[in-house]
C-alpha cells in the first residue's frame, strides 16, 4: 500500500517550484510561488481522497460501509444490534404485549411481554431498544399497559443478553478468520459461524467426536461473557439440531452430526492480597477499583475463552494467572504495591479445565484486601 500521507501542501509547493528554473524570483510571495499554491492545495485533497479509497479497499484498514462492502467477500454481514430478553415477575397473570418501563432516570427503556414461562406469573420481556442497554437494569418496573389486579412487577434475570451493534475491529476479525478457515460442510469454523450468528451469543467452544463419533459438543457464552442461560442454550439448541443430540438434520447442523448445546460451569476466583496505600487513601476507597482492574481482567479471560489453541488439536485454555492479577492490583489508583496475593486461598495459577465434558470460566467472587503495615 502507497504511503500517501506525505503529499501534503508544502511538500507539492516545493516539488512544483522545483520544477522551475532557478533564473526565476521562486520566493514567497512571488508570481510564480502565487501561482502553484492554489493548485498545490488542491492536489493535496486529490492525494487525501485518494488516501481513503486506498485505506477503504483493503480488511485491515477499512472502517464502516467499506467494510461491510468487504464482508461480502466472505458472505458475511455486520451484526446488528439484538434485544435483550429478561425474566419477568409478577403478583397476577399479564398478557403477552404488555408494555412496562424501566425506572433508571435517563437509561430508563420500555419491554414487551413476548410470551409466558412454565411458571405461573413468569413471562419472557424483550426489551423495545435493542443493545447491551437492555441488560443493565433489574428491579421494579412501571406498567404502561392498565393491567387489573396488578399489584407488583419485577425485572430479573437475564434470559438473552442484548448485545450492541458489531463492531469495525469486531467485524474485520470475523472476516479474516472466515477467509482462512473457510467455513464449510460441518467444518469447526461452520459451527462457530452458525452459532455466533444467533442472537444473544458472544462465545463459542466446539467440540467434535467428544462422545464417539459423529457426537459434536458446543459450549457456550451469551453477549455478556458469561455462561448462557437456559433460555439461550435451548435457542440454540433448537436452530443447531433439534431435538437434542439426534442428529437428524433439522437445524443448521449437517444430518448425522450428534450435537449438544452446553453452557460452562462458573469457577469463583476469590483473592486476598495486602496492600501498600498511596498518601491520603484508605482501603474503603481503594477496594472498588481494585474489584474493577481484577473483573477487568477477568473479562479478558472469557473473552478470549473459545480461542483455539494451535491449528492441528482442538483445545481451548481460560487460566487464571496470579501474576496478572497482581499486576491488575498494583495498576489500581491509591496502591503502590501489594504482596501475599492468593487466588482461591492458594499461591498457584488456576488452571481451568476445558474439555468436551467439562468447559469452565472464571467469574469474581470476593476481594480481601488488608493494609500493609509499617
Amino acid at each position: 500500500m502507497l504511503d500517501l500521507s506525505t503529499y501534503t501542501y508544502a511538500y507539492l509547493l516545493a516539488q512544483m517550484l522545483g520544477q522551475v528554473p532557478a533564473a526565476y524570483d521562486r520566493r514567497e510571495g512571488s508570481m510564480i510561488q502565487t501561482a502553484l499554491g492554489p493548485a498545490a492545495y488542491v492536489l493535496e485533497g486529490f492525494y487525501m481522497v485518494l488516501d481513503q479509497v486506498q485505506t477503504s479497499g483493503f480488511v485491515q484498514t477499512a472502517v464502516g460501509q467499506s467494510l461491510d462492502y468487504l464482508a461480502a467477500i466472505a458472505g458475511l454481514t455486520r451484526y446488528p444490534a439484538s434485544a435483550a430478553v429478561r425474566l419477568g415477575v409478577f403478583n397476577t397473570a399479564v398478557p403477552v404485549g404488555a408494555r412496562f418501563s424501566t425506572i433508571d432516570g435517563s437509561n430508563s427503556i420500555n419491554f414487551q411481554v413476548t410470551a409466558a414461562t412454565s411458571t405461573a406469573n413468569q413471562y419472557q420481556l424483550t426489551a423495545e431498544v435493542p443493545g447491551t442497554i437492555g441488560n443493565s437494569y433489574s428491579g421494579p418496573i412501571l406498567p404502561i399497559t392498565a393491567i387489573p389486579g396488578l399489584t407488583s412487577a419485577t425485572l430479573t434475570d437475564i434470559l438473552v443478553p442484548g448485545d450492541d451493534e458489531e463492531t469495525d475491529d469486531e467485524l474485520r476479525a470475523r472476516l479474516i478468520t472466515a477467509l482462512n478457515e473457510r467455513p464449510f460442510a460441518g467444518n469447526l469454523a461452520a459451527y462457530r459461524q452458525n452459532i455466533l450468528a444467533i442472537d444473544g451469543v458472544g462465545s463459542v467452544q466446539v467440540y467434535p467426536t467428544w462422545n464417539g463419533g459423529g457426537t459434536v459438543a458446543c459450549s457456550i457464552l451469551g453477549a455478556d461473557y458469561l455462561p448462557a442461560s437456559p433460555t439461550l442454550v435451548e435457542n440454540v439448541q433448537t436452530a443447531i439440531d433439534p431435538p437434542p443430540g439426534q442428529g437428524l438434520g433439522l437445524g443448521l447442523a449437517p444430518i448425522g452430526a450428534k450435537v449438544i448445546i452446553t453452557a460452562p460451569a462458573e469457577v469463583t476466583v476469590n483473592v486476598t492480597a495486602t496492600v501498600t496505600l498511596a498518601s491520603g487513601y484508605d482501603i474503603g476507597q481503594v477496594q472498588p477499583l481494585v474489584e474493577q482492574s481484577i473483573e477487568a481482567y477477568l473479562l479478558t479471560v472469557r473473552q478470549g475463552w473459545s480461542a483455539q489453541l494451535g491449528s492441528d488439536s482442538v483445545e481451548y485454555a481460560a487460566d487464571i494467572y496470579l501474576a496478572r492479577v497482581l499486576a491488575a492490583i498494583v495498576s489500581t489508583t491509591g496502591i503502590v504495591n501489594a504482596t501475599d496475593v492468593q487466588l482461591n486461598g492458594g499461591i498457584a495459577d488456576l488452571i481451568l479445565t476445558e474439555t468436551g465434558t467439562l468447559q469452565q470460566v472464571p467469574v469474581l467472587g470476593e476481594v480481601t484486601l488488608s493494609a500493609a503495615t509499617a
